[in-house]
């Protein structure tokens, strides 16, 4: 927040040291103050000695001498209260662009208006500017007050006020409190701006009051169609509510837009092309952005896109990519899962090199692997492997039922076409 365009209001400082009002002062008068039948008050004028000092310092300010200007207001002594107030507003305004000197300025500025007696186009500004400072330095509730008194003092409904109040409130926690000044944000702010939008959805969020944080964002997207972060956000809230028809619509939508730029938010959409049962599109998708090297070929992915090849019950595409996993984390489960598609696929020789890398430090899941090459190795017509896989199988008790079941079949098999086991 830049607190250094101080000239228009010193301006006004300059024409009280002169000893009237100019028609930029009464302009400025008429501007900070929009009350029904407001009438300006008597201008109240500075005592002669003050005034002249005051000029003084106005006059190295205007030649940018800031730090001198800042050392000639330290010297001034004033009695009257106007005086003081006046000595004090200007001093403040200029050590708000002094490096350090925030909490000093604030100091000042807060005296200068902490009973009216400036002038009231005066005084309108700098209440604003003790309200920005105190915001600025995280006093939030102080900041409100403030903000408030500024805005019953104008009679103005600000949008950019009201957005501040909302984040204050939001920032002490004070989430029911974040609404309504949210609301008058976006009433009141000309241009539109998305932040009130999402102040309120963020509260809704915080406060699981999903419904209503979609209802935000759906107004959001009306109001900011242009706007990639709302397309995101309805898709995210709507998968929330297990409401992943919607979900994947507002993904589609931002994918066609262009919007989704990062591997997460496309496997986020793939994943709910999966859900919605398209797990052809959620392969494809994939694929496509794996080759553009959006999204990086490792266990995780390879094995995602095996899964959606797998429902889309492509098995030799889902056998090529748990493959590709396997290799690249040297999984031998994922091997296994390889060799399931292939063996689906009717690729019975691919499908026993699969199961046997498969067997290689894979203890656990060995009983599967040989109850698995008991199919491979009998459509193959390699029917003594066979046995002997159905042998290997049955040790595992929760096989041994099905692996008892398959010997009398291998063997009849076998002796029909005259082969000894």
């Amino acid at each position: 927040m830049k607190f250094k365009s101080l000239k228009a209001s010193l301006l006004i400082g300059s024409a009280l040291v002169m000893g009237s009002y100019s028609s930029l002062s009464m302009a400025q008068a008429n501007l900070a103050i929009q009350c029904p039948g407001y009438k300006p008050a008597k201008t109240q004028l500075l005592g002669q000695k003050v005034g002249k000092k005051l000029n003084k310092a106005f006059e190295a300010y205007n030649q940018d001498l800031v730090k001198e200007a800042i050392d000639l207001l330290y010297e001034i002594e004033a009695d009257d209260p106007f005086d003081r107030a006046s000595v004090d507003r200007f001093l403040g305004q200029l050590l708000v662009s002094e490096p350090g000197k925030r909490l000093e300025a604030g100091d000042y500025l807060e005296r200068a208006v902490k009973t009216k007696i400036l002038n009231d186009n005066d005084h309108a500004p700098i209440i604003k500017l003790v309200g920005d400072l105190k915001y600025e330095a995280g006093k939030y509730e102080e900041a409100i007050m403030w903000f408030e008194k500024w805005m019953a003092f104008t009679c103005r409904d600000d949008g950019m006020t009201f957005l501040k109040i909302a984040n204050a409130y939001k920032e002490m926690k004070q989430l029911d409190k974040v609404i309504a000044p949210a609301d008058k944000a976006i009433q009141f702010l000309d241009p539109a701006k998305e932040t009130p939008y999402a102040i309120k959805m963020s509260v809704y969020y915080d406060q699981k009051k999903y419904k209503e944080a979609i209802d935000v964002i759906e107004t959001a997207i009306q109001v900011f169609p242009d706007s990639e972060a709302w397309y995101k956000n309805a898709g995210l809230f709507y998968q929330i509510t297990e409401n992943y028809k919607m979900a994947l619509t507002m993904f589609k939508l931002a994918y066609m837009q262009g919007h989704l730029t990062t591997a997460t938010q496309h496997k986020q959409l793939a994943q709910l092309y999966s859900v919605n049962g398209i797990p052809y599109s959620a392969t494809m998708l994939m694929e496509k952005h794996m080759k553009s090297g959006l999204i990086p070929k490792d266990k995780v992915t390879l094995s995602a896109v095996a899964n959606s090849a797998f429902q889309a019950r492509d098995f030799k595409k889902a056998a090529s990519y748990f493959g590709q996993a396997a290799k690249v984390a040297s999984d031998p489960e994922l091997y296994r899962r390889q060799g399931s598609m292939l063996l689906s696929a009717g690729d019975y020789k691919g499908a026993v090199k699969a199961l046997q890398l498969s067997l290689v430090d894979n203890e656990e899941s060995e009983g599967k692997v040989h109850f698995a090459l008991i199919e491979a190795y009998f459509y193959l017509g390699d029917y003594k492997a066979a046995l002997a896989s159905a042998q290997e199988a049955k040790k595992d008790t929760s096989l041994r039922k099905n692996a008892l079941a398959w010997e009398p079949y291998i063997k009849t098999k076998a002796s029909n076409r005259g082969i000894r086991i």
